[in-house]
């Protein structure tokens, strides 16, 4: 496959020692990255002045950037039937998509459309769901206005039962992002997340991709590690690379792993056992570097 390939920060999240952003930055290109997809803790909370640094770091580099991660907590949920979360939700989407088009971003991902690790509180879901729904269609219809005006497209995350009820299949994203009718908001697609929502993972990617709606892909095995071949795994990514060739897909792969039992998002990602020692960093720099060769070899 000759699209961008690119890693998610997080990744790194938990060495021993701990690193900082721009080592982080460093060991990402040695990993052979064309991408770096930032969490918005790497750079939300830094002055403007501290942010041109390492957006000019990262360009210096060499690598281009996504954004993961939007933020939304029950003060500032669209999906919310309260008007001041509701509004103040649209307010902070649209900063953020203001800080990607300063960090040079061209892709804001996450879960816009509600919160994370959540699910229905009360009896009737279906009504929950679709008032839900309707509240977060009707907000992110306002963001995507603005991001088209920053000039970066917001891409729903589509993920599993366990972390989100909003949207758990490509179609059901499909049919948020129709109902918002914006091409600056698509979707991005999970292999980890469409292991366990999806019938066919090529289907998934194909159908989003003709409807217009495919933002982009994480790239990851069923156990969240990196997919670097030589052994049978529970994902076709022969099959996956054939339909990326076939319709034409140009967008960037990033690989979103998680190995480190001892990072901070360790516990929400439920990762319970050790995957990768903290302090073997030339290992994951090693794994990381395998991913992008089995990829390119696709």
């Amino acid at each position: 496959m000759q699209n961008n390939i690119g890693l998610q920060t997080a990744y790194w999240n938990g060495t021993i020692p701990e690193l900082d952003i721009y080592k982080v930055i460093d060991l990402t290109k040695k990993s052979n990255m064309d991408t770096i997809e930032l969490k918005a803790g790497d750079f939300v909370p830094l002055a403007a002045q501290e942010r041109k640094k390492l957006s000019k770091y990262i360009k210096d580099a060499g690598l281009s950037v996504t954004v993961n991660g939007t933020g939304l907590r029950p003060e500032r949920d669209v999906s919310s039937s309260d008007k001041e979360s509701h509004e103040a939700g649209i307010k902070h989407l649209c900063h953020m998509l203001d800080l990607c088009a300063e960090m040079g971003a061209k892709l804001f991902s996450g879960i816009p459309y509600g919160l994370w690790n959540t699910r229905p509180e009360g009896e009737n879901i279906t009504e929950i769901k679709k008032v839900r729904t309707a509240n977060a269609v009707k907000g992110l219809t306002e963001v995507a206005k603005h991001a088209e005006e920053a000039g970066v497209t917001m891409c729903l995350e589509i993920v599993n039962r366990f972390e989100q009820y909003t949207a758990n299949t490509a179609g059901e994203g499909i049919a948020v992002c129709e109902a918002i009718g914006n091409d600056y908001c698509k979707l991005l697609l999970d292999t980890f997340h469409m292991n366990i929502e999806e019938d066919y993972i090529p289907d998934a990617i194909r159908t989003a991709h003709e409807k217009g709606y495919l933002g982009y892909l994480h790239i990851g095995e069923s156990n969240r590690k990196i997919p670097v071949g030589g052994r049978k795994t529970n994902i076709d990514w022969e099959a996956i690379a054939e339909t990326i060739r076939d319709i034409g897909f140009k967008g960037p792969l990033v690989m979103e792993p998680f190995v480190l039992d001892t990072s901070a998002s360790a516990k929400s990602v439920s990762l319970w056992r050790t995957i990768k020692a903290p302090d073997d960093i030339d290992g994951l720099v090693a794994d990381a570097a395998a991913g992008v060769k089995y990829l390119r070899s696709l």
